[in-house]
């Protein structure tokens, strides 16, 4: 699971338990069958948060189409893509290169419309989320983020979006370059599920990284992706 520098991350069987609100023998079961992030150390089951949280969002993703809706136009709680995403939010040609290069890039709209003013700290997070696996989730798209919502460094939650048109390396689980990148810009963990569980919702369409890559400037992206949203 990658190396960890802060212990408190990592959870016991019990903690994981209460975390997710099911009982010990279902959380056993699932580790026991594969179904769970989760390591076996001195015969002791460990979970690391930030994976098992990123796994927790990727469960929601699975929602039917009826109930994502639901969710997309915020009757659930979660915010409408029309107020997490912006315009000037979007970075519409970013070069292909380390991940490090790529996401300095990514955070740029970040620090040019002074949403963020510690574009370092959440550099930092990213690079250090990046270390522990790979935030691209496959289907040519990646969703960087801190390892953890980062207190006071962002205003309100939103969603950068990213465009590599030539892809990128990314370490993709599906080995494909990625080309589509949805920064979350979460302020507490709660909301972190919800803008991952949008982003999956996004992912379901089949076109959506080519729709994307043929729109040429910002704005037209983010029409894009609020008739994306409508289409489920």
């Amino acid at each position: 699971m990658g190396d960890v520098s802060d212990l408190s991350e990592i959870m016991t069987l019990s903690q994981t338990a209460e975390y997710l609100q099911l009982a010990e023998k279902t959380v056993l079961r699932m580790a026991q069958r594969g179904e769970i992030p989760a390591a076996k150390v001195a015969s002791q089951w460990r979970f690391l948060r930030p994976v098992l949280r990123d796994w927790l969002a990727g469960q929601m993703q699975t929602l039917p189409p009826a109930r994502l809706k639901a969710v997309s136009r915020g009757d659930t709680g979660l915010l409408p893509i029309s107020e997490i995403t912006r315009p000037n939010l979007i970075a519409t040609n970013i070069a292909p290169g380390p991940k490090e290069s790529v996401l300095r890039q990514l955070i740029a709209p970040l620090i040019k419309s002074k949403f963020i003013t510690d574009g370092a700290r959440l550099l930092r997070g990213l690079i250090e989320r990046e270390t522990m696996m790979t935030t691209a989730i496959g289907h040519r798209v990646a969703v960087p983020h801190p390892r953890r919502p980062l207190p006071g460094l962002f205003p309100e939650p939103a969603l950068v979006v990213g465009l590599c048109r030539d892809g990128t390396d990314f370490d993709a689980v599906d080995d494909q370059r990625v080309h589509v990148l949805f920064l979350i810009c979460a302020t507490r963990e709660e909301v972190h599920l919800r803008l991952m569980a949008t982003i999956g919702w996004l992912v379901r369409a089949e076109t959506l990284v080519d729709q994307l890559i043929a729109a040429r400037t910002a704005r037209t992206i983010h029409r894009r992706l609020l008739t994306i949203a409508q289409t489920f």
